[in-house]
């Protein structure tokens, strides 16, 4: 069984959403309680590329994809990411961190991500030295160090 954490800078994403828009922090919410109670879809947080596209999804009941975050694994963090098909959440980025041995999910961030190609969009890109990706390191590496 796997167990799947919401870490306090998550919570505070989910909240930050709910303040600026309430029925789409509800939409939000609702999405990573519906994770947090599917093991099968747990199972899926780090498979490599799973679900396809929401063009083509795969299998064809995917509802979100999941990918390495490659250059945070690079860099020695186990960090994935999910993005999810649904037109209301498809703007946002599930950043989760996995414990192998503990079976372990730690939902480590819920971020805007930019719009590809745009120079001046403020919101995560998964650049490592982008202010987001240096908040998710440090609470990686905290959570490593178990000083969380």
């Amino acid at each position: 069984m796997y167990e799947y954490i919401i870490h306090n800078d998550a919570t505070a994403d989910i909240r930050g959403v709910i303040a600026e828009d309430k029925e789409q922090g509800l939409i939000v919410y609702r999405a990573v309680q519906q994770l947090r109670d599917d093991q099968d879809a747990m199972d899926r947080l780090t498979q490599m590329d799973w679900g396809g596209s929401p063009k083509w999804p795969r299998p064809k009941t995917a509802t979100f994809n999941t990918g390495p975050w490659v250059e945070a694994q690079n860099a020695q963090m186990n960090l994935w990411r999910l993005r999810f098909f649904d037109e209301d959440l498809a703007g946002y980025r599930f950043i989760h961190a996995f414990f192998p041995t503990e079976n372990r999910y730690v939902l480590l961030a819920v971020i805007e991500k930019s719009e590809f190609g745009v120079i001046h969009d403020e919101r995560f890109n998964y650049e490592l030295k982008h202010p987001i990706s240096q908040r998710i390191a440090s609470s990686y590496k905290r959570l490593v160090e178990g000083l969380w």
